[in-house]
Parts: structure tokens; sequence; C-alpha cells
């Protein structure tokens, strides 16, 4: 069989850059690794997104070296023309929302000239959508629904007051139509395979057919072995990824409102250090919410394995809010033993993520300081969760289990 990665960016295998050009690199390494089929890699995108870095180029050559065919990049043009604001508002049509979807045909084109038999699409939204007319059979390994996170963007917008009341009632009704026509062309995909649970049944029951949940994966990590730089002082690493994030966003407001002040009554005995890692700016609303002597922004950080390595609580509260989805970056804890607490809904999103076993979950925040302040008295708790994570990711994240599933559904395609 001819399987066909198709991508909005260049795969590169490297912690410091975000998680998507580790997921595609990994998948395409392991496809190679674990099955006889021909694998290629399609990157599509404009001037800017087509080009490749020294470092990325060291990449592909390592993936070429593994057998992957790295086709010449489809690079679309970069002046695309709008339609007229009449027919945006009176007659919405996909390329509205993702503009690149005028170039369908020529995707395509190129698409069927490889002659692949399935096509996989990878965490991009508006290619996802530009490649769901392709009548060849289509996998889409995809993320947070858009209308999902344009949802809860525009009730940011309307609390930060970055829109008025009337734009963002306009915007949400224009969102319920770009919902409609996302899930149009969703259906056409043969397989959705989500990375969160809740999105996959969010799909199905919407009506798509066959909508599923499949892990994320994540790269094995490099073991540090250094001891902890700073015995004295207990870190918790709250955040990493970009800071004005939709579920970051939301998850730190959280933290600075209602864990920290619980965490600051508690935990009297210890002198610690909430460590957000991250690049970006942080959204006003977080930003405000955490005014505490105890945060440190340390923004971009060029070794974030060693920082993970080096904390005494790996921190996510972002499921804590109304947004629940997916991350990795329990998987990115979980590769360096390091102990992970969250929020119980968590494990609604991704169900492997279980209390006492590789993780301590609070289902609110007075249970969530609780798990913190168990976490750093009991050293030997710590390792164990510590240990578990560890344990769940060889399990279930590394992209040769996650590789061996998907040649499962479209060989024997029975969900």
């Amino acid at each position: 069989m001819k399987i066909l990665i198709v991508s909005a960016i260049w795969p590169y295998r490297e912690h410091s850059i975000r998680a998507a050009n580790i997921v595609i690199f990994e998948m395409l390494k392991a496809f190679a690794e674990i099955t006889k089929n021909e694998v290629g890699l399609l990157v599509v995108g404009n001037s800017q997104t087509t080009k490749i870095s020294p470092t990325e180029q060291h990449s592909i050559d390592a993936l070429q070296g593994a057998g992957i065919k790295v086709l010449q990049p489809l690079i679309l043009p970069d002046d695309i023309k709008r339609r007229s604001k009449i027919k945006r508002i009176f007659a919405p049509e996909i390329v509205d929302r993702y503009p690149q979807c005028v170039h369908r045909l020529l995707i395509e084109s190129r698409v069927i000239a490889w002659k692949p038999e399935i096509i996989i699409v990878v965490w991009s939204e508006w290619l996802t959508h530009a490649c769901s007319d392709i009548p060849i059979k289509k996998f889409a390994y995809y993320g947070n629904p858009d209308p999902k996170a344009v949802k809860t963007q525009l009730e940011l917008h309307r609390r930060s007051g970055r829109m008025g009341i009337f734009r963002v009632a306009v915007e949400k009704i224009w969102n319920k139509v770009f919902e409609r026509m996302h899930l149009r062309e969703m259906k056409k995909y043969e397989y959705l395979g989500d990375v969160a649970a809740n999105d996959a049944t969010y799909y199905a029951r919407m009506g798509h057919q066959k909508s599923f949940y499949i892990q994320n994966i994540w790269m094995e990590s490099p073991k540090i072995s250094e001891a902890k730089t700073n015995t004295n002082v207990i870190k918790i690493i709250a955040n990493i990824g970009k800071l004005d994030g939709t579920a970051n966003t939301l998850g730190l407001e959280y933290l600075g409102k209602n864990l920290l002040p619980i965490l600051k009554a508690k935990l009297t005995d210890k002198t610690y250090e909430i460590h957000l890692i991250g690049s970006g700016k942080a959204h006003p609303i977080s930003a405000k919410a955490l005014e505490h002597q105890e945060v440190i922004w340390r923004g971009f950080v060029d070794d974030i394995d060693r920082e993970i390595r080096d904390c005494d609580v790996f921190l996510c509260v972002n499921n804590a809010t109304s947004y629940k989805v997916g991350h990795t970056r329990y998987l990115h804890a979980w590769s360096l033993k390091a102990p992970v607490v969250a929020h119980w809904d968590a494990s609604i999103s991704m169900p492997e993520i279980q209390n006492g076993l590789n993780s301590l979950l609070g289902k609110d925040a007075v249970e969530i300081a609780d798990c913190i302040c168990r976490i750093v008295r009991d050293k030997d708790l710590a390792r164990k969760i510590g240990d578990g994570g560890y344990d769940t990711y060889l399990q279930y994240f590394t992209a040769q289990k996650v590789a061996k599933k998907i040649c499962a559904i479209v060989d024997n395609p029975i969900i």
C-alpha cells in the first residue's frame, strides 16, 4: 500500500519546536520502520512555510535515509484574493474561513500524481479542509474542532473587552454556519482519528460514521541523570507551550484565580516556585490572574527536557475549565518520568490518564492543591507516579504503537 502523509509544516525532531513538527516526524519514521508500504511526504504551503532550514533539512535527510519518499513541496501562490464581503455574508463558503482552499484542485493534482492508496492529513485545520474532496481514501489525524476553539476565543474576546457584545454575537452566528461547513467537510474523510476522546465523540454524535479516538504521539526523550539543581526550593512547572493559546489562557487563569490562593494556604512548610514556560505573551486575562510572587515567567527555554526533569511537580489544569482538549504535554512529562498533577477532567480527553497510576487528579482546586502537597512531601509517591507515567507512555503513545493502530484500521476498516 502506498501511504502519503500531507503536511502543512516540515517534520522536525527537536523538543524546542512545537508538537506538530515532532508528531509528523515520529509518525513518518514509525511507518517506515513497521511496514513494507511505500510512504511519502508532501508538504503544502506558501513561499514562507515551505522553506526549509538547515536543521529541518537534517530531519528530512534522516527520514529519507529511513526510506521515506519526500516529494517536492507544493508552493501555493501567496496572493489569495478574498471573495466580496457581500458574498461572504450572504453566501459563505469554506474558502472564507480557509482561503487556501481555493487551491484545492492544485493540491489534488499533486496528490493524485503520486498515486497513493490513502492519504493522511496531520494536525492542520486548513489543509484538512483543502484535501477533503480528493477522490482517494483519506485519514484525518486531527485535534481540536476548530469551531469549538473559535467559540471559546470569542468568549475570551468578550470578557477582555477586545470585542463588543454585538460583534461577538455576530461572530458566534458566523461560527455556527462555519461549524456546519466544517462537519460537512470532515464527513468526507473515510477515517477521522481524533486525539481527544471527547472530540471524537462529538464528531460521531454529529454524524461521522468512522470517528474514533486515537492516541497522540510523543518521542522517546533522552535520559537526563543530573540531580535537581536546587533541592531547597520546590519547582512546579505549570505551563509549557504558547502562553496565549486558548487552553493555556483558560488554564492559567484558573491556576491564578482558583488554585494558587489555596496552595499558598496549604503548602506553608515549603518554599516553592511556579514556573510558566512558553513563547509569546500571555493573554491579559491570565496575566492579571497570575500576579503572585511565587510565579516565574520563564518564556522560551532552550532545553525544555532539562526543565521538566528538574521539576518536582508537572502541573496542568487546562482541563479544569470548560475547554477540554488533549495535550501532548502529558506525554512529554511522562516520557521524562515527571510526576503529573492535573484536573480529573483530563481523563475525559485522554482516558489513559488515571489517578494514582500515572498522575494525581483532583476534582476541584482544593483537591488539586492536596495532590501537589502529597507529591512534594512524599518522594516515593512522586517516583511511583513518574514511573507509572513512563510506562503508560510506552504502552500507548509511542509512534510505533499509533502507526500500527492506523495500519490496522485502514487495512481492516472495522471501527
